[in-house]
C-alpha cells in the first residue's frame, strides 16, 4: 500500500461514527505512531549531530596546528585538509545529502569550520517531516592568539646573583623567559593578544620607579597610620613632637642626591593582602571576612587544602582598629626609606672606646628658637652598640651616615644637638609620667609602642662608664633624622651630613628594578629583564600581592582590562610566581628585633598583633601569601610557582597550595637551568594552547 493509500485508510476509519472505541483508537494509532517516529528520527539526528561537532572540532584543532606549523600553506590548501580530516572522522557522511564543508580564515586569531546538509527521516514522514537540516560552527582559536595577560613575579634577591651549574642564577633566569616569549610571540615583536608585565621583587617591591606610577597614589602628606612611625620629629625649637609625624619624602629632600627610588612600604595588615585601590576603602566586615577559612578548605582534604586551611586559620589579629583600616589615607602607599643605622669606627681616638669610663667631656653652644643655648655630654653617651650584647654588623645600613658627623666631640653643632636630644630621652625615664609635658608624654608612648620600655635605667651621664650603655639609645639613633627646618622644609644636622649612598647603602637600600607595567612589546620586556640586578631578601608574599595588582583594572596599575571593557572575559589573567629562597626576615641581633622589611621592625608588629619577632614574620609571610594566592585565584586567575635550585620541603608545600593546580603545568620544581628554561616554556605552552573558543 503506498504512503497515500494509508494515510486515507486512516482516515476513512477516523471518519466512521458507527462507534466511539474505533474513533478513539484512530487518534491514538496516529498520536502514537508520531511519538514513536519522531523519537526513533530525533534520536538518530542527534547522534549524527554529536559525531558532526566532535569531528568539526577535530578538524579546526588539526588545521590549527598544521597552520601553526606550517605558515606557507595558503588558506584553500588549509581547507583542503581540513575538509578531508572531517570526512575522514565522520562517520555518517554518507547519511547526509548535500553535505557542504567551509572553513573561514578572515579572523587571524581563530579558525571557523562550518558543516551543512540534510538527513532524510524515516518514519516522520508519514507527517510530512521528510528532512532535518544539519548546520554548525565552531571556532578554534590559533595558537599563541588566545588574549593573556601575564604578571611575570620574579625573584631577585641576592641568591640570584649565585651560580648554579656554571651559569648566574639571574642569567639562567632570562634564558627563561626568552623562552616563554618565544613561545608566545613566535617571530613576532608585539601581539594584540598579549600583555606582560614584571615584578622583580626582593625584600620589598619598586612600585614608585614604574612609568604609569602617580603620586596621588604615595602617601605624599604622611597621613597614613605608620607613615614616619619609627622616626620622631624635632622642631626648630629643638622640642620633640611627637604627635608630628616624620615624613619620608621630606626626609629624602634632607639627603643629598637621596632621591626616592620607588620602593614602598606594605599597607598595614590585612590591607596589605587585598587588592584595594589607593584611596579607597573597604568594609569592616569585608575586611573580617578576607580571615575566614573558605568552605573549599574547611575539611582540609589534600595536603595543599590543608596548608591553605592553616593559612586561613593561624592568621594573627588586627593590630590597628577597624575605623583605621577603613580609613582611606591607609590605603595609600608610603615611600620607603631605609634609616641610617648605629655604627661605630673605632679607630677614631675618643669617640668609640674599647672599655673603661670616658676621657672626655664636650660643650657646645648653639642658638635654639632665637636663644643661645649650652649643652654637655661625654664620650659614654656614643659607645658602641656591641656593648649591650647587639652586633653592629646586624646593622646593614649603619654607613650611609658616619655616626661620627653628628655623634663625635670635634664635629661641633650637630653632636651638641643630638646630645641635647639624648638628654631629654634619658629625662623620659627619670621622671614620673604624670610630671612630664604633654610633648613629654607623647614621646614617652611612642618609644614604649617601639619597645623601649625602661628608658634609661641606668644613668650613664652620672657614670660616665661605656660597659653600661643602654639599647635605648640605638633605638633613639635610628629614630633621630635632625632638626627641622622650616624654610627649607628639610630635617638638618644628621641626613645632611656627608652621606655616602655608594655599595647599596642609603635610604633606597636593597630597592629592586622597578615595576615593568603590562606591555604587548616583547622588546621591552627582555629590555627591562637585563636590567635586573640580584640584592636583599625574599619576600614572595609581597611579589605575588603586586603581581594582583599588576593585572588589575584598580590603580596603582590601569593597563590591564576591566570588567566594564567589552572584551574582558575574553583575556585570561595569568601570575608566574618564581624563586629561589624561602622567605626570610633577618637580623635577629638588632636593637629593633629585626632586620627592616617591608612591614617596618618587628618591634612594630606591622604584620598583626604579636607578630613581634623576626622568626613569627617569616612563617607569616608564607600564610600571607597563601592567603594571596587564593584571592587571585577566586578570581579567575592563573597562578604558576616555580622553585628553582631550592631544596624546601615547606615552600615546596606552600607553591604547590599556592598554584592553581600542585603539578605541572602549575608547580615546578626547577633543579637545574635546564629545568627552569622547560618550566617556563611549558607555562607558555599552556597558555597558548588550542582551544574550542565557541
Amino acid at each position: 500500500m503506498s504512503r497515500n493509500g494509508l494515510v486515507k485508510t486512516v482516515c476513512r476509519f477516523a471518519g466512521k461514527t458507527d462507534g466511539n472505541i474505533a474513533m478513539l483508537f484512530a487518534f491514538m494509532a496516529i498520536a502514537l505512531f508520531f511519538f514513536v517516529g519522531g523519537a526513533v528520527d530525533y534520536s538518530r539526528m542527534n547522534a549524527v549531530r554529536a559525531d558532526m561537532i566532535e569531528s568539526m572540532d577535530a578538524a579546526g584543532l588539526a588545521t590549527a596546528r598544521l597552520a601553526a606549523a606550517d605558515s606557507s600553506l595558503t588558506d584553500a590548501e588549509l581547507e583542503d585538509y581540513g575538509k578531508r580530516f572531517f570526512l575522514a572522522n565522520f562517520r555518517h557522511a554518507a547519511f547526509l545529502e548535500n553535505l557542504n564543508i567551509t572553513f573561514d580564515f578572515s579572523n587571524d586569531a581563530v579558525i571557523a569550520p562550518c558543516v551543512e546538509g540534510q538527513l532524510d527521516t524515516y518514519l516522520l514522514r508519514v507527517v510530512h517531516i521528510d528532512k532535518f537540516d544539519m548546520d554548525s560552527c565552531v571556532e578554534v582559536t590559533k595558537q599563541g592568539s588566545g588574549k593573556v595577560e601575564l604578571a611575570l613575579v620574579l625573584d631577585v634577591t641576592g641568591s640570584m646573583g649565585s651560580f648554579a651549574g656554571g651559569e648566574k642564577k639571574i642569567d639562567s633566569l632570562r634564558t627563561a623567559v626568552d623562552q616563554l616569549l618565544d613561545v608566545l610571540y613566535g617571530d613576532a615583536t608585539t601581539s594584540e593578544n598579549l600583555k606582560i608585565g614584571i615584578v622583580p621583587f626582593a625584600a620589598y617591591v619598586n612600585a614608585g620607579g614604574a612609568s604609569s606610577w602617580q603620586m596621588s597614589w604615595a602617601d605624599q602628606n604622611a597621613e597614613a597610620y605608620y607613615h614616619g612611625a619609627h622616626f620622631i620629629h624635632v622642631d626648630e625649637n629643638g622640642v620633640v613632637d611627637a604627635s608630628k609625624k616624620v615624613n619620608h619624602f621630606n626626609l629624602f629632600d634632607s639627603v643629598t642626591g637621596g632621591d626616592w627610588e620607588g620602593c614602598v612600604e606594605a599597607r598595614p595588615f590585612p590591607l596589605d593582602e587585598l587588592d584595594v585601590p589607593p584611596g579607597g576603602s573597604a568594609m569592616a566586615s569585608e575586611l573580617s571576612a578576607a580571615m575566614d577559612v573558605p568552605s573549599e578548605y574547611q575539611s582540609g582534604g589534600s595536603a595543599e587544602a590543608a596548608r591553605m586551611k592553616l593559612a586561613f586559620s593561624n592568621a594573627p589579629d588586627f593590630a590597628l582598629s577597624t575605623a583605621t583600616l577603613t580609613n582611606p589615607d591607609n590605603f595609600r602607599w608610603i615611600p620607603l626609606f631605609y634609616p641610617d643605622e648605629p655604627d661605630c669606627n673605632a679607630n677614631w681616638k675618643g669617640r668609640c672606646p674599647a672599655s673603661g669610663t670616658a676621657t672626655w667631656a664636650r660643650t657646645e653652644t648653639f642658638t635654639v628658637g632665637g636663644s643661645s643655648f649650652s649643652q654637655t655630654f661625654w664620650r659614654s653617651w656614643f659607645t658602641d652598640p656591641s656593648y649591650d650584647g647587639k652586633i653592629e654588623n646586624s646593622y646593614w645600613n649603619r654607613n650611609f651616615i658616619d655616626d661620627e658627623k653628628y655623634t663625635g666631640r670635634l664635629v661641633g653643632e650637630p653632636a651638641g644637638r643630638y646630645a641635647k636630644i639624648v638628654q631629654d630621652f634619658q629625662a623620659l625615664g627619670k621622671t614620673p609620667y604624670a610630671s612630664l609635658t604633654s610633648d613629654q608624654q607623647d614621646w614617652h608612648d611612642v618609644m614604649t609602642d617601639l619597645g623601649v620600655d625602661e628608658f634609661y635605667d641606668v644613668d650613664i651621664t652620672a657614670s660616665n662608664d661605656t660597659s653600661v650603655a643602654d639599647s635605648d639609645e640605638y633605638i633613639l639613633r635610628n629614630s633621630y633624622v635632625g632638626w627641622w627646618n622650616p624654610a627649607s622644609e628639610t630635617y638638618k644636622y644628621k641626613y645632611d651630613r656627608s652621606p655616602k649612598l655608594t655599595s647599596g647603602d642609603g635610604p633606597n637600600r636593597d630597592c629592586p628594578t622597578e615595576i615593568l607595567p603590562l606591555t604587548d612589546d616583547r622588546d621591552a620586556i627582555e629590555a627591562h629583564m637585563a636590567k635586573l640586578v640580584p640584592d636583599g631578601n625574599t619576600n614572595s608574599a609581597n611579589g605575588a600581592v603586586w603581581g594582583w595588582r599588576l593585572l588589575s583594572n584598580d590603580a596603582p596599575f590601569t593597563e590591564g582590562v576591566g570588567p566594564s571593557d567589552d572584551d574582558f572575559g575574553d583575556w585570561q589573567k595569568a601570575v608566574v610566581l618564581m624563586t629561589d629562597g624561602v622567605n626570610t626576615v633577618s637580623k635577629l641581633t638588632t636593637h629593633w628585633g629585626s632586620d627592616l622589611s617591608a612591614y617596618g621592625f618587628a618591634r612594630e608588629s606591622r604584620m598583626g598583633k604579636s607578630m613581634n619577632d623576626a622568626t613569627k614574620m617569616r612563617n607569616e609571610i608564607d600564610n600571607k601569601l597563601l592567603r594571596i594566592c587564593h584571592r587571585m585565584k577566586e578570581e579567575g586567575y592563573l597562578v604558576y610557582t616555580i622553585m628553582f635550585d631550592l631544596k624546601s620541603a615547606s615552600t615546596a608545600t606552600v607553591f604547590k597550595a599556592c598554584a592553581t593546580e600542585p603539578n605541572a603545568p602549575y608547580y615546578f620544581d626547577a633543579v637545574t637551568a635546564a629545568d627552569l628554561k622547560d618550566a617556563f616554556g611549558a607555562i607558555a605552552a599552556d597558555l597558548v594552547d588550542l582551544h574550542i573558543s565557541k
